[in-house]
């Protein structure tokens, strides 16, 4: 501000050398250098804008700092959660395959006993069908024995009978004979596989 008022007073004396009156140059040198002082008061120097310059990067680098601090703790927070969420996985993995392997054997068990259970049912049932397809094949031999001596003795009625037409009876007796024996031969054979199958 010394600057500013010498300059003033250089100006007002450089004003009455040339001839304005006094009181107008001091008058001018005051207003010029009020005016010059307003505005070099609100002009900008190089160093003050430098310090304003820094001070706002010092403030946005601190503010910077303290939200990638926040940042960097919430990251190192979110990280301790997924550590933790990945002990849990690791924790329920863990449950999963102790359950796989008690179902495996369980499964096992219940196959080994399935197994045991079919292999005495089939071996029943085998004996079971060998028992009754012995039943079946005597009862069956018992059919066709008393088939065939039934067949047999009615061969022998046939036989005597057709002796005696052949002896004196006349055609129409004999034929009806044979149509009888067409008749009831194939009936009993129906009668003797129907009874087999029971």
């Amino acid at each position: 501000m010394s600057t500013m008022a010498s300059d003033s007073l250089r100006y007002a004396r450089r004003l009455r050398e040339a001839g304005v009156p006094e009181p107008q140059a001091d008058a001018q040198a005051e207003l010029m250098a009020e005016a010059f002082g307003f505005y070099a008061y609100n002009i900008l120097t190089k160093d003050h804008f430098e310090a304003v310059l820094d001070a706002r990067f010092a403030r946005q680098d601190a503010k910077f700092e303290g939200r990638f601090n926040q940042l960097e703790g919430r990251l190192a927070e979110f990280e301790g959660r997924f550590a933790e969420l990945d002990g849990r996985f690791v924790e329920v993995e863990g449950r999963f395959a102790e359950l796989e392997a008690k179902f495996e054997k369980c499964f096992a068990e219940q196959d080994a006993k399935f197994e045991s259970r079919f292999g005495a049912f089939e071996a029943k049932f085998e004996r079971r069908l060998v028992e009754q397809e012995a039943k079946f094949e005597g009862r069956l031999g018992e059919l066709e024995a008393g088939f065939n001596e039934r067949l047999a003795a009615q061969g022998a009625r046939m036989e005597g009978r057709f002796a005696a037409l052949e002896k004196g009876q006349s055609l129409h007796t004999w034929m009806l004979g044979l149509i009888i024996i067409t008749l009831v031969v194939p009936q009993l054979q129906a009668w003797l596989a129907a009874a087999a199958l029971l």
